[in-house]
């Protein structure tokens, strides 16, 4: 995206060479140059810079700079900037071929954030509270983002999984250093789930998808032994202890054993929150969603793409998810 020459303002977005501003440790842009950039006129480009403020989804203060540039007549003037915050929000809000080129750009750097951990320059990242800043404020600017309407379910979901679990940057820097733990969760178990009520809500999903013939048809033993995982003991004691544990690694041995002719995601979300629900955590105490429908989508599908080697570290995101 931005070629060699970028340390002299000289940057490569989508094939077009655009002349910024490199100050401050980001990107500055026109207007003009964001209406090139995204294939728009200036005009569209205003309307959702004034929405961004008008929502105050940004400060004016903190992303409007003024530079003095040359016109193509030998006469220089003063004109508005606006920096990487900014241009990232017009980038998700425009309607244009770029536009969308830009959020599938977008969208793989979040995902790769989220399996990777939050890149920057190593220098920078001396310090654990410079590292903590810049966490913060990576994440605030995807707080923001997650409020457009023009964003897909699935990019929203990733997006959400990152802020939810930036509020626990202690326990993301402990993992960095080998020394995260599990979160204590809740040892009382009210529902002790066994095949048969999986294969009740199995029957119950079967009812709304009737034009799908082939949904939750069992393709060995291997759904039963999901089941049976769970509430697996050694020397007398749970193997996983907390409803928690028991919920997520449902959900996991359900993905990846692909037990099912069709609909194993399906089929494992629906189980992992009944179990939640059962068992009296599904929700939290003001009412509201412990992992919501979004986020929900997207660890499933993080499962269903991971490898074996990753799953202590998806376990341990969605066991944190769930504090």
């Amino acid at each position: 995206m931005i070629n060699n020459e970028a340390s002299k303002g000289q940057v490569v977005l989508y094939g077009k060479d655009l002349k910024v501003h490199l100050e401050k440790e980001t990107v500055w842009l026109t207007q003009k140059q964001m209406a090139v950039l995204f294939s728009r006129n200036m005009r569209t480009v205003n309307e959702h810079i004034q929405n961004i403020f008008k929502e105050q989804e940004l400060s004016k203060k903190a992303v409007i700079r003024k530079f003095r540039i040359t016109a193509s007549d030998g006469k220089s003037y003063e004109a508005n900037f606006y920096n990487l915050d900014v241009i990232i929000s017009v980038g998700y809000r425009v309607k244009s071929k770029n536009g969308t080129r830009f959020r599938i750009w977008a969208t793989k750097v979040l995902k790769k954030h989220l399996v990777d951990g939050y890149t920057i320059n190593e220098k920078r990242l001396k310090t654990a509270e410079h590292k903590y800043l810049e966490l913060q404020r990576s994440i605030k600017l995807l707080g923001n983002v997650i409020q457009l309407d023009s964003l897909s379910d699935e990019t929203k979901g990733l997006i959400k999984v990152i802020a939810e679990y930036g509020r626990a940057l202690d326990i993301l820097d402990g993992y960095d250093h080998q020394k995260v733990s599990s979160p204590k969760g809740t040892r009382q178990v009210r529902f002790a789930f066994t095949y048969e009520h999986a294969q009740n809500i199995i029957q119950a999903m079967k009812q709304q998808l009737k034009e799908f013939p082939l949904f939750g048809r069992e393709k060995d033993k291997s759904f039963q032994s999901s089941i049976n995982a769970i509430h697996q003991t050694f020397g007398g004691k749970d193997l996983y202890p907390t409803v928690e544990e028991k919920a997520t690694h449902l959900l996991y041995f359900v993905i990846k054993n692909h037990s099912f002719v069709d609909g194993n995601k399906r089929i494992a979300a629906a189980l992992f929150i009944c179990f939640l629900q059962k068992n009296g955590i599904l929700l939290r105490k003001d009412g509201s969603k412990r992992i919501d429908d979004n986020a929900l989508v997207a660890l499933t599908l993080m499962v269903a793409a991971s490898k074996p080697e990753e799953k202590e570290l998806l376990i341990k995101v969605i066991l944190n998810l769930l504090i």
